[in-house]
């Protein structure tokens, strides 16, 4: 799929469409995505040529209330994704994505997510030297090899158990309480 189309090649795509053919004809002909095609055709209708033209990249983000303002505008109207992108010079497929992560997180979900240091209390643990680290693997292999050992003998005093039982139940016997 193209990623960059020239204005001319967006125009005669939407050319295309205005004279009848289908956008998903259009968009496989031209080997689009159909949802670009869709998106053309929108901003084409609500700005003219100047929906076309290429945006710059976004000079500052957009704000947490302005995310919620623009996917509650989604949720309360019928406004298409792609009518927004083109209204709020912001891609339909980052709109879908606010509007997914607000559906199933809520709002709160489009806060800023917060880099640098970690929090207090999540503390990043170092790297063992290569010695120290084979020291540690050795101790956690045998206590895994003690660990398997336990778990066997409990498994032969558990079946031991068993056999009583149902020795003293054919004779007649109550089970042990202990």
């Amino acid at each position: 799929m193209k990623k960059n189309c020239s204005l001319e090649e967006k125009l005669a795509a939407i050319r295309l469409v205005e004279q009848g053919q289908s956008a998903r004809s259009v968009s496989d002909k031209l080997h689009l995505g159909h949802h670009i095609l869709y998106e053309w055709l929108s901003a084409y209708r609500d700005q003219g040529i100047e929906g076309l033209k290429p945006k710059g990249k976004r000079e500052r983000r957009l704000s947490y209330e302005e995310k919620c303002k623009i996917v509650r505008e989604y949720q309360e109207n019928e406004l298409t994704l792609y009518q927004l992108s083109v209204k709020h010079n912001v891609s339909s497929s980052q709109l879908g994505n606010w509007v997914r992560l607000a559906e199933r997180n809520g709002f709160e979900a489009l806060l800023p997510k917060k880099s640098g240091h970690p929090k207090a209390g999540m503390v990043r643990t170092k790297r063992l030297p290569k010695e120290e680290c084979e020291k540690e693997n050795e101790r956690l292999r045998k206590e895994n090899e003690r660990l398997r050992l336990e778990n066997l003998l409990l498994k032969k005093v558990r079946a031991l158990v068993e056999e009583r039982e149902a020795q003293n139940r054919a004779i007649g016997r109550k089970p042990s309480k202990n």
